[in-house]
């Protein structure tokens, strides 16, 4: 949103006209370009050796048995699958439904959560589990 060609505030985000700058100094594990379905199953997973190499913090989500986890998600969707941003407007990055599904096996396998809550935003969101 910061770097969108339609923002007028180039580098800020505001959430009224003429509001303050909501953006500034609000910590950001990963941006732009590094906000990938790869890497964002990589922070559900808990995968550290994946995120390495990527510029952020490094913080992947380190759960366990007894953890709740929620997940808030927004951005655009489509039958099967969520888009992530991309420099390019009409071929979105996609998350598929079967690679979201299969990472939260993965996590249920391995015991990384007692409760998980996914929320998106995002149209056709239902079809991701159905």
């Amino acid at each position: 949103v910061v770097k969108s060609f339609f923002n007028t505030r180039k580098g800020q985000m505001y959430n009224e006209p003429n509001g303050p700058d909501v953006y500034e100094g609000v910590p950001k594990d990963y941006t732009n370009k590094h906000i990938t379905p790869k890497n964002f199953l990589a922070v559900l997973r808990g995968d550290a050796a994946a995120m390495q190499s990527v510029p952020g913090t490094g913080r992947v989500i380190d759960s366990g048995p007894n953890d709740r986890i929620f997940v808030y998600f927004a951005d655009h969707g489509a039958p099967g699958m969520l888009a992530f941003p991309s420099k390019f407007v009409v071929v979105p990055t996609k998350l598929l439904a079967r690679d979201l599904i299969s990472t939260i096996e993965d996590m249920h396998a391995h015991n990384k959560y007692s409760q998980m809550l996914l929320y998106i935003e995002a149209c056709e969101s239902g079809s991701m589990f159905s």
